[in-house]
């Protein structure tokens, strides 16, 4: 597994989590617990852009052919 599988499986989990904070502060009663699960669902929310951030810049910048394929440099009868 690579790290942007990583990234996407923290991603999900980040969302998984900002339902669930999201759900139950509709479900408060008390206004101290329903401030509780706000701030955690805003925070959640803000995890969720650095992730997606990192995840578009990872993606957005291919690995080089020599990290892909290190014999590259090695091999110089390969030229690109």
């Amino acid at each position: 597994m690579n790290k942007l599988d990583l990234l996407y499986d923290v991603l999900i989990d980040k969302i998984w989590s900002q339902t669930f904070y999201n759900e139950q502060m509709l479900l408060m009663v008390n206004p101290v617990a329903r401030e509780l699960f706000m701030r955690l669902r805003d925070e959640e929310t803000q995890h969720v852009l650095v992730l997606r951030t990192e995840i578009i810049a990872m993606e957005a910048n291919p690995f080089a052919p020599t990290k892909i394929l290190p014999g590259l440099e090695t091999r110089p009868r390969f030229r690109l």
